[in-house]
């Protein structure tokens, strides 16, 4: 016989009492048919994303022909657990739905010339970046590479690191890039006079706020990237940094050294790029 608990849910799944044959069939059997009734949950939703204390220490130190900067790399797996075989899953899937001739800039490049990119700023426009975040192919796997300006004097370094890192075939993708990330890199490095009259490099650039708002404006009420990122990606941050409080808590961080607030930052960047991943594999098809 059926314990009243079980026998409630089943009633409400039934919207009606069970027929009297139903209460002799056997707990087991039940437990199972209201096992299979359950919405599986999408392996693509990651949920709740962990802090990873410690990260600023487990950065080294680069030097090149401006100077020197942090460099702390983390890997996707890291951040997204079981990520980097449902990237790998779905590109493979992209390639065989996509002819040659039709397939988009993104996978096209990705992932060998594909380069995600977010920037963390003292400000608005004009002012100093100090923390450049790429998602990329490491070593020949899917890794978090943050570039950190230890002081203000190390913005020039962060950013001959950064053009070292992009294809001039390649591609970049940002998330509202066009509008800020991408002409203050562009800005910052003419201020610095890193190309003394020659062009930079002009990768395909693919800004994906626009693809985004297109997929799923009438689903939501902004396209911001955290609203993208709890409502269609299934990810959910605690104790995430607000981006207004980031440039104080650098200034923090460069005046005393005080190191607390400076892993919060390096992980709200991490989690941006892996979002953006997450998008650019939504929409590449």
């Amino acid at each position: 016989m059926l314990n009243e608990s079980l026998r409630g849910r089943l009633e409400a799944l039934n919207r009606g009492p069970l027929p009297a044959t139903a209460l002799e069939i056997a707990p087991a059997t039940l437990h199972a048919a209201v096992r299979v009734n359950r919405p599986s949950v999408s392996p693509l939703r990651p949920g709740l994303v962990k802090p990873i204390p410690g990260l600023i220490r487990r950065g080294e130190v680069v030097s090149n022909e401006t100077g020197s900067h942090l460099r702390i790399c983390v890997a996707m797996e890291e951040l997204w657990p079981g990520g980097d075989t449902l990237v790998e899953k779905r590109c493979e899937q992209l390639l065989l739905a996509c002819p040659a001739d039709n397939r988009s800039p993104f996978l096209s490049a990705f992932p060998h010339r594909a380069v995600l990119l977010d920037l963390e700023t003292c400000g608005l426009a004009g002012s100093a970046l100090f923390l450049i975040g790429l998602l990329h192919r490491v070593d020949d796997r899917l890794t978090v590479e943050l570039l950190l300006a230890r002081d203000y004097s190390e913005e020039a370094a962060v950013l001959v690191s950064l053009w070292q890192r992009i294809h001039a075939d390649g591609v970049v993708v940002t998330f509202n890039g066009k509008s800020f990330d991408w002409p203050m890199v562009i800005d910052r490095s003419r201020r610095h006079l890193l190309f003394r009259g020659t062009k930079p490099p002009t990768p395909v650039h693919l800004d994906l706020l626009h693809a985004a708002r297109r997929r799923w404006k009438k689903q939501l009420s902004d396209c911001k990237l955290q609203t993208l990122e709890r409502h269609i990606c299934g990810r959910t941050r605690t104790g995430d940094i607000p981006g207004s409080q980031i440039p104080a808590a650098y200034q923090e961080f460069v005046r005393p050294g005080f190191e607390r607030e400076m892993d919060a930052i390096l992980l709200h960047n991490s989690i941006d790029l892996v979002t953006l991943l997450d998008l650019a594999m939504r929409l590449a098809g």
